[in-house]
């Protein structure tokens, strides 16, 4: 097998482990409240499956292997991952905590990280079709990486993660202040990112920013 498979074989990959996240869920929400093996799996299984992530693009870069199918691929593989994950936040009921000041994921703030994922994908399309380079930017990694952030709190919390690692510490960061304050830094992020995004591609599509070409 040629490594320059390998950037595209680890991106389908993680499709496959996030399927199996989301069936660990779905058990999860079946079973009975409180940690168990299927929700410790999802958090397993997710943080593997987005750590994988800088893996694929350090291997395209280092076999310079950077092809159309994982530029497209890959971006789409994280957010199923995070998205689907995040859906089942605002369905099962047990990730919540006593003093939360609102519920872990609202219908309104997931249906926000939805319409920021599909604008600025059908923004990029649009602008790369008229040939223009449209790169991904740092606001939008670092929202990825709090969206990760997020999703691992709420998963290790409900599956009892720091109590398993004997490191019951980890458990501060499921407080409503920390948790919360990532949430909404989160979603600040999100339509901070989401608008930065629509002004470069209006420049570039209006040919006020060519510098990107």
């Amino acid at each position: 097998m040629s490594l320059r498979h390998a950037p595209n074989l680890v991106t389908f990959a993680r499709l496959v482990v996030a399927v199996g996240v989301f069936a660990a869920l779905e058990r999860a929400v079946a079973g009975p409240p409180g940690p168990s093996p299927a929700m410790q799996f999802a958090f397993w299984g997710y943080l593997a499956a987005a750590a994988s992530d800088s893996l694929d693009g350090w291997l395209a870069r280092r076999y310079r292997a950077v092809t159309a199918l994982g530029r497209v691929a890959d971006p789409v593989v994280d957010k199923v991952l995070t998205l689907g994950a995040m859906a089942y936040l605002i369905r099962f009921d047990a990730f919540a905590r006593p003093g939360d000041p609102w519920e872990v994921m609202p219908v309104w703030a997931y249906v926000v990280l939805l319409a920021r994922e599909f604008l600025v994908t059908a923004l990029r399309g649009f602008v790369e079709s008229r040939g223009l380079a449209f790169p991904a930017e740092r606001l939008g990694k670092w929202k990825m990486v709090l969206q990760t952030i997020f999703v691992c709190i709420a998963l290790g919390a409900a599956g009892g993660v720091p109590a398993t690692l004997h490191l019951p510490f980890l458990d501060h960061l499921r407080d409503p202040v920390v948790f919360f304050g990532v949430f909404l830094a989160m979603i600040a992020l999100t339509l901070v990112s989401g608008a930065t995004y629509l002004v470069r591609g209006w420049r570039l599509l209006n040919g006020g920013d060519l510098t990107a070409r």
